[in-house]
């Protein structure tokens, strides 16, 4: 059941990357996602600063896949919780590869991310 989930996953991955390949679309990501993320906890204190940051993380998305993907967001074409997961592990392998100091145009496999 495990193994099979684990393919899942990675059909997903390797889907949601094909739908994130240019510089800008992954820049917009980067900020959009995590802001997304964050808007979470922020209800519990202040709700109009949460759904600010969703809708400013939403808007990111849409700017990333409309103006430098050309592309939908996969999210609105699934509505797999596995691609949610794909979603926040890109944006994290794509921090990592900032943070070491290689560039957004490698891919993850190319970069050899291991944390």
């Amino acid at each position: 059941m495990l193994e099979l989930l684990q393919k899942e996953f990675e059909e997903r991955r390797a889907y949601y990357r094909s739908q994130h390949r240019t510089v800008g679309c992954k820049v917009t990501h980067m900020i959009g996602i995590p802001l997304m993320v964050m808007s979470i906890p922020t209800l519990l204190f202040n709700r109009k600063m949460a759904l600010q940051m969703q809708a400013g993380g939403l808007a990111l998305q849409f700017i990333g896949h409309y103006v430098f993907e050309h592309n939908k967001p996969v999210l609105l074409e699934t509505r797999d919780p596995l691609v949610l997961i794909a979603a926040l592990q890109f944006c994290g392998e794509q921090w990592w590869l900032v943070l070491q100091g290689k560039g957004l145009e490698e891919s993850c496999e190319e970069a050899e991310i291991s944390v």
